[in-house]
């Protein structure tokens, strides 16, 4: 590779990087946190599944009620309010929330959640009160606190990290050719050693971080690529499952079990009330996931006619759904255990080092016009050092 091909490479590599640098270091920190928010909030008595499982303990299990009881439920606790969703939770069978919002009004979050216990029918607590310190990291790591602009902000920090990567990918082979990989040259200036150590970080977690960089921007980005399919997919089916709104809807539970009965071996996730931003005029919107950790967040939507109960349509999610669907756990490293988590950490923490050390060797470059001629490229990497 030419010189003046590398140092675009260069300048592409040191403006990206800077750009993120303070950005990344807090996504470290909050991300670190984060990979083990459930011991964080078990230590500091905000765990929410000891108080469902004491609440348990004093009030056994009745006859299981039917799904159309919450709902009801629901809707006596919020007068006036219409069902929007029933939503069941990933690593709890028995915790169901039912979304009641006003009449007429489609989008989800114009509305209100009412947890229950399945297997009881009883109501759940929503948790301890005021905000749990995993919740208040979470904001910080997703918006720092700016709700949609700060998530966008986040996604193109995202956009930054990849390129540095990428770009710091194409630096490396040309200026650590001449040295053993992974080597630390103590003996030579202090700024020599730094460029290896930060060569040395970067290396190492390369793959990580452009996987998790990828699939951070893909969350910062969900809003858009939820409209994009609400605009295209939904549409489609909107214009190809015309009908008028019942006049009565059929059980939520009738709904559910024909759309099992299509798609089976598969657990509910969501059902989605005609109407609403998910689904059509006339039809439940029922999506159904499988067991494993990653099947989880593998989707079948199943679309039954709210009026007689009979499926109408069964569809897949789009590849960039799927994409957003699954980019989650790899993000957070939560779909393998604790040896994922512990490594996900360590991964965390070496990025922050080839941060921070690409930081001070950018802070410790030789100035122009002080005695000092602009560094050149093999410079940089030490290959002549």
């Amino acid at each position: 590779m030419k010189a003046p091909t590398l140092r675009i490479w260069y300048a592409i590599h040191r403006w990206t990087s800077l750009l993120c640098t303070l950005n990344l270091l807090v996504l470290c920190v909050t991300g670190l946190l984060l990979i083990f928010h459930e011991d964080i909030d078990a230590m500091l008595g905000q765990d929410h599944h000891g108080s469902v499982a004491a609440e348990r303990a004093a009030a056994p299990p009745a006859v299981r009620p039917p799904l159309q009881a919450l709902v009801d439920a629901a809707r006596a606790a919020r007068p006036g309010w219409a069902p929007k969703s029933v939503s069941f939770s990933d690593d709890d069978p028995d915790a169901v929330g039912v979304r009641v919002g006003p009449p007429g009004e489609p989008r989800l979050r114009n509305g209100a959640t009412v947890q229950f216990d399945a297997a009881t029918g009883a109501t759940r607590r929503p948790g301890p009160p005021g905000e749990t310190f995993s919740g208040f990291i979470l904001k910080l790591h997703l918006n720092l606190f700016l709700g949609l602009p700060g998530q966008f902000f986040i996604g193109f920090i995202g956009v930054l990290l990849v390129a540095s990567l990428v770009s710091g990918l194409v630096l490396y082979g040309p200026f650590m050719r001449k040295l053993a990989f992974g080597l630390l040259r103590f003996g030579k200036p202090v700024r020599v050693v730094q460029a290896d150590l930060h060569n040395l970080f970067g290396i190492v977690v390369m793959v990580w971080a452009l996987v998790v960089g990828l699939t951070g921007t893909f969350l910062s980005f969900s809003p858009l690529i939820i409209g994009l399919w609400q605009k295209t997919e939904l549409q489609h089916l909107i214009a190809t499952l015309p009908g008028p709104a019942p006049r009565a809807l059929v059980p939520v539970d009738g709904a559910l079990a024909a759309a099992r009965a299509v798609v089976p071996g598969k657990d509910p996730a969501f059902v989605f009330y005609p109407g609403t931003e998910f689904s059509t005029g006339r039809h439940y919107g029922v999506v159904l996931r499988g067991h494993g950790e990653l099947q989880k967040r593998v989707y079948a939507i199943v679309l039954v006619d709210a009026g007689d109960g009979k499926v109408a349509a069964v569809r897949g999610m789009p590849w960039y759904l799927q994409v957003l669907l699954l980019s989650a756990p790899f993000h957070f490293g939560d779909y393998a255990g604790r040896p994922l988590q512990v490594l996900w950490a360590l991964l965390t923490v070496i990025t922050a080092g080839a941060t921070v050390t690409g930081f001070i060797f950018w802070l410790k470059r030789p100035r122009r016009g002080a005695g000092a001629r602009a560094p050149q490229l093999p410079q940089l990497s030490g290959d002549q050092a």
